[in-house]
């Protein structure tokens, strides 16, 4: 069950009804029904996997319990090593186990050494690396005293499953996130209101732009070797585009059906393809991840209050684990070094300038902005591309090789049209300008425009169901 599927169109639907008829003005009640809900929604997809849900969950929880209930520095350490150390260790079998067994191989291969190892047939659950993340953000702050330790164990299970966000985030944080489930929800008409929206915003993002896009660039990349330079450059963009309206898409429509129900998720981007730097990008893409990498690797690595080497060392480590939490592939670990070390540049180019570049329209700010989109784009293709052979011919095919555009009139032009309005959407936000549809003032408008919204979206979506980009990690 995904947000742009038919079940979850009735699933949302009967939670909210249930949660503010029979469990309003109720906190265990509302709490009771989330992890249940939850626990259904997840289970949806693999059943079996709800033991490993509810094994981080708990695991996270008494450690916590445990960390409480002593002062001695010493125990409090372990526990919180333990608990890092159980969470982590059933991360990396699941997602890393094949990939380093592979590599290890592959190593000794080099020097003409024939390993007899095999690899397992491990099935990835789907949204570990999230809500793995999020039950380990509580039990480090237990730890170091941020936060009080729960005794309220259904709080901290609804929190811990909450479906709006288990699959792909955004990541959850215990500070923020979790004391709102110690009270009491109370509806309001005003905040369901903007929940919709985000959730059509979202939906529309995805099913009208990234999925419509999606057909021409998994045309494309399934056939490297029959295309040319120019149509892989062209592809590399809409996958950059494709990208960012999936996953931003997603991201909306988790913040949207969490509101739906009281709850608030952080935001997770604030429209990344305006950036003029990659530092910037990244304070503005996926920010539930970098955010967590900031608290919880960065800034005990030392941050930026070191010497320059260990600074830039700091900023390689958690860009390259960025890269890694992404996916088990060495495509991944290159994707994310990159934007670390690019970032590193910046810092030696900018200086603490970099947190103060004007927004003003000028030639330098549009040089900029045409540099970042360039290098976050060809980055993308690591990502996209797991074979590192077939990264390079399309590197090799953009420059040596341009020749005519494939065209597929029918994707193209329908998904130009929704990068349109998304574009037109984004814009509008960025330079905060005072132009409203769905939030107009004046009840037709507003009524007018949503319901286009919703034809639009039923008239031109891809309806098909595919996944979010994200659920792979």
């Amino acid at each position: 069950m995904t947000f742009q599927t038919l079940e979850y169109l009735i699933f949302l639907p009967i939670v909210f009804l249930l949660y503010w008829t029979l469990c309003r003005g109720n906190k265990t009640l509302q709490n009771g029904l989330l992890l249940i809900a939850s626990l259904v929604f997840y289970g949806w997809w693999d059943w079996r996997f709800l033991g490993l849900l509810l094994l981080t969950a708990l695991s996270t929880f008494y450690a916590g319990d445990l960390m409480g209930k002593t002062e001695d520095p010493k125990r409090r350490k372990w526990i919180s090593i333990g608990a890092i150390v159980l969470n982590i260790g059933i991360l990396f079998y699941f997602k890393y186990f094949n990939f380093f067994v592979q590599s290890f191989i592959d190593a000794f291969a080099l020097f003409g050494a024939d390993m007899n190892v095999s690899t397992l047939k491990i099935l990835l659950p789907v949204g570990i690396s999230f809500y793995t993340f999020s039950a380990l953000s509580y039990s480090i702050d237990v730890y170091q005293k941020k936060i009080e330790p729960t005794k309220d164990v259904l709080a901290y299970l609804a929190y811990i499953t909450f479906f709006p966000s288990i699959l792909s985030g955004p990541i959850s944080r215990a500070q923020k996130t979790l004391p709102q489930y110690f009270v009491a929800r109370t509806f309001s008409y005003d905040v369901a209101v903007a929940a919709v929206k985000a959730i059509l915003i979202g939906a529309m993002m995805k099913l009208c732009l990234a999925d419509r896009l999606a057909i021409y660039v998994n045309t494309v990349y399934a056939n490297i070797a029959q295309h040319n330079g120019t149509t892989l450059l062209f592809t590399s963009i809409l996958y950059t585009l494709q990208i960012y309206a999936d996953f931003a898409g997603y991201s909306l429509m988790a913040i949207g059906s969490g509101k739906l129900l009281g709850i608030e998720l952080p935001t997770n981007f604030i429209r990344p393809y305006f950036a003029k730097t990659v530092t910037d990008f990244w304070r503005r893409w996926h920010i539930s991840l970098t955010t967590w990498f900031r608290d919880y690797i960065y800034f005990p690595l030392g941050g930026n209050r070191c010497s320059k080497p260990r600074w830039m060392l700091n900023q390689m480590i958690v860009f390259t684990v960025s890269g890694l939490w992404h996916g088990a592939a060495y495509t991944f670990l290159i994707w994310g070094a990159f934007h670390g070390a690019c970032m590193v540049v910046e810092r030696q180019i900018y200086g603490d300038k970099i947190k103060n570049i004007s927004d003003n329209f000028s030639i330098a700010n549009v040089l900029r902005w045409i540099i970042t989109f360039t290098i976050v784009n060809f980055a993308w293709i690591f990502f996209r591309v797991s074979d590192l052979g077939d990264v390079m011919t399309i590197f090799k095919k953009i420059f040596t090789e341009p020749g005519e555009l494939f065209f597929d009139l029918d994707s193209l032009l329908l998904g130009f049209l929704a990068l349109a309005i998304v574009f037109i959407y984004d814009f509008i936000k960025e330079k905060q300008l005072n132009i409203h549809l769905l939030s107009s003032k004046n009840i037709v408008v507003r009524y007018i425009t949503a319901i286009l919204l919703v034809v639009y979206i039923l008239a031109f979506g891809v309806l098909n169901g595919a996944s979010f980009i994200y659920f792979q990690f």
